[in-house]
């Protein structure tokens, strides 16, 4: 009997692991128009991200910093970026040691002392992972 209580509860903490899974297009479009509502200057630079296109300026940096927060990708209180979550958004395949490699890196050439983003994002359009990012942004 005690061999079956301690499956369970082995069960139980093997499926109460929280999963990351993919954000469908639709609620990205949400997160971006929630930003732009508490942001409403970033709206001139709302379809420059559309097409890739990333301006080094404080309202594009903020409403990255806005969508990722939102997405899960970017921890206000720990400064971090979850490479996981990025992972899943972009639908890299956890167990791809190489695609993760370039996911953890281009998180690293984010500033942590003023974390934005950007930085990141930028790093990770110049490499292949840039074809998943514009599959899942603009739908090609």
């Amino acid at each position: 009997m005690k061999f079956y209580v301690f499956l369970i509860a082995l069960f139980g903490l093997v499926f109460a692991e929280e999963q990351v899974k993919p954000i469908p297009r639709e609620e990205v479009t949400m997160y971006r128009l929630e930003c732009l509502i508490q942001n409403p200057k970033d709206s001139k630079y709302f379809v420059s991200p559309l097409h890739l296109e990333y301006p080094d300026v404080p309202e594009v940096n903020s409403h990255m910093d806005c969508v990722a927060e939102k997405l899960g990708a970017l921890d206000r209180k720990t400064n971090q970026i979850n490479v996981d979550r990025v992972a899943t958004f972009f639908s890299v395949d956890p167990n791809n040691a190489e695609d993760m490699d370039i996911i953890k890196n281009c998180a690293d050439k984010i500033d942590e002392e003023e974390i934005h983003v950007r930085p990141g994002y930028l790093c990770l359009l110049n490499t292949r992972l840039r074809d998943n990012m514009k599959k899942y942004l603009v739908g090609e």
